[in-house]
């Protein structure tokens, strides 16, 4: 996945890999981490594919490596955030790819934000199921019970939040007026 984000970081302007990796670090770093250690193989990688051009510039003493996605890499990139929804997938992989919906065609960013919104109503059903199942036991561990409630909560958020985003909501508004911005105490 870093590689997709690494060509998503400069698609429309070359950047170092120092400057890629704090854009990761301002943009998608609440829930995905880059090290320069994956990043520069990465970049290599991209390079010898010929998804990215790489240009050396002097700076003072040194030489400035500036990395940029090419025709052929901005249309693997669209490829892949295009590319059906995997169930499968790990939920950073799913916000990553969300954080770049920007460059999708509005229609195909619709088609792919109700594919997400439908995989997670099928797991809130059952996880729902699961819990009316558990309710009528007697042994159930109360933490074990814990785990599922947050679950349910989350899974209910991010439908909340998908639906809020597909209909062009203020993002502000999302949290609503419930919502603790700093600690009170």
């Amino acid at each position: 996945m870093l590689e997709y984000i690494a060509m998503g970081m400069v698609l429309h302007e070359a950047l170092t890999g120092y400057d890629i990796k704090k854009e990761i670090e301002v943009g998608i770093g609440n829930f995905y981490a880059a090290s320069h250690g994956s990043l520069y193989p990465a970049l290599k990688k991209l390079t010898d594919k010929g998804y990215l051009t790489l240009t050396e510039k002097p700076y003072g003493n040194r030489i400035r490596k500036y990395y940029q996605a090419t025709e052929l890499g901005k249309r693997e990139f669209i490829k892949w955030l295009s590319s059906p929804f995997d169930p499968n997938s790990r939920s950073d992989s799913l916000l990553a790819r969300i954080y770049f919906f920007g460059e999708l065609p509005e229609d195909l960013r619709e088609r792919q934000l109700q594919e997400h919104e439908l995989f997670y109503q099928q797991t809130l059903r059952r996880l729902q199921a699961l819990e009316e199942s558990l309710a009528v036991a007697e042994d159930v561990d109360y933490f074990e019970m814990s785990t599922l409630y947050l679950g349910l909560r989350y899974l209910q958020d991010c439908i909340r939040w998908l639906r809020h985003i597909r209909e062009g909501k203020p993002l502000s508004a999302f949290l609503g007026d419930d919502f603790e911005r700093k600690d009170e105490s």
